[in-house]
């Protein structure tokens, strides 16, 4: 079988990428190796920059059927004083909220306006096995589906398949990997009554809390741990765990009681950042977490994601008009330079927010304390928060 564009991986920038290409009457296949699209703990909150692209592609409205939690507000404090905050109402843009939904609903609702187009396909259950090259240019993918191998020949194989890529490896790709000094325990309670709105960050001596109001009724609730202290944690018991959560937010106590029974009930998350040189191959172009990990501060990650599909179509779609074979590399040399401007821009600004919630002495915690609430005041607040939650749509001014 033939198709212009593989696409591995059916998360957010693999979906997204294979509507944009089917709209433009490309004949576009999106591996998923999953059979269903249920995510856990997987980038719920989407960005005003890419609420606004969403809106734009005409898929909003099936968000908006389904329900979600509007965010317009993130708010950093000690205990109970407050460090820094942003409203999104302030900042200078048409779209004024991001949304918190679950990620299998805009997965479902790219998919469904994708399948509208005779020319997209979605395989599930397919994991890719290996590249077909025609020397060192990529033509396509083995992939195996209901233990049977199959073949699909391409001009691009786009991989988009996440943190972990295969492709990655079948690449031959150099990935430069920055792993943390700590983990991230995630877990969910109900959110309590007259609980305030936007993303929450609370710190407290050399600990914090990340508290993501989260679809429907519920808080998405995150806090470090050092890095491979999930036995000694464990150990400690989960009433331990829950003291340790409560003691920098208190109104955590009683639906952490309720809902925390056990470890089960909670998800770690690896801490590490992983970027590629070179994002691409001759017919082989890597996009979101498989190109550029992000640290999960501030949620940026699938936001990235999604704008690379965005930024990625025209070199993509104008390729395929000018090449009979596999698209070559430098193709896209213009694209990846200009996106790691934005990732480098993002990565720096969530590197000093690492920073600062890993602060561990009293000086520390003071030195965080005095930078947050001058960041607060500083008259490029509001610039550089509008850069980074609307990324290549900062500059639109019209509503949609």
């Amino acid at each position: 079988m033939n198709k212009e564009v593989v696409i591995v991986g059916g998360g957010p920038a693999g979906m997204l990428m294979g509507l944009l290409l089917a709209q433009e009457r490309v004949n576009v296949a999106v591996l998923e190796k999953n059979k269903d699209l249920s995510r856990d703990f997987r980038g719920e909150t989407i960005a005003p920059g890419s609420v606004y692209l969403l809106k734009k592609l005409g898929v909003f409205p099936a968000l908006e059927k389904h329900g979600f939690i509007k965010v317009r507000k993130i708010k950093m404090y000690d205990r109970e004083e407050k460090l820094f905050s942003v409203n999104f109402d302030e900042l200078d843009h048409p779209q004024k909220f991001g949304i918190d939904m679950p990620q299998p609903v805009v997965l479902e609702a790219l998919k469904e306006k994708a399948l509208t187009y005779p020319n997209f396909s979605y395989i599930e259950g397919a994991t890719c096995t290996d590249l077909i090259k025609d020397g060192e240019k990529v033509v396509g993918v083995r992939y195996k589906e209901s233990e049977q191998e199959f073949e699909l020949r391409s001009k691009l194989v786009i991989g988009a398949e996440g943190r972990y890529s295969r492709l990655q490896t079948l690449g031959n790709f150099q990935v430069q990997k920055k792993e943390f000094d700590r983990d991230l325990i995630w877990f969910k309670v109900p959110k309590p009554i007259d609980w305030e709105e936007g993303n929450l960050i609370k710190v407290y001596k050399n600990d914090h809390v990340i508290i993501l109001p989260t679809y429907p009724d519920y808080l998405r609730v995150g806090t470090y741990i050092s890095l491979g202290g999930n036995r000694e944690i464990k150990q400690k018991g989960i009433s331990s765990f829950i003291d340790k959560v409560c003691t920098i937010e208190p109104r955590l106590r009683k639906p952490m009681n309720e809902t925390i029974k056990s470890w089960e009930d909670t998800t770690l998350l690896k801490i590490f950042t992983a970027h590629l040189d070179n994002w691409a191959n001759d017919g082989l172009i890597l996009i979101g977490d498989s190109a550029h990990t992000m640290s999960p501060i501030l949620g940026q990650g699938v936001n990235i994601a999604m704008q690379d599909a965005f930024k990625l179509l025209p070199y993509v779609t104008n390729g395929l008009k000018e090449h009979s074979g596999a698209l070559p590399a430098d193709l896209f040399t213009d694209f990846i330079e200009k996106r790691k401007k934005q990732v480098s821009f993002v990565a720096s600004f969530q590197s000093r927010q690492e920073q600062n919630l890993a602060a561990s002495s009293p000086f520390q915690c003071t030195i965080r304390k005095v930078k947050m609430k001058l960041l607060d005041k500083a008259p490029f607040k509001n610039k550089v928060m509008r850069r980074l939650q609307y990324g290549i749509v900062e500059n639109e001014t019209m509503e949609v």
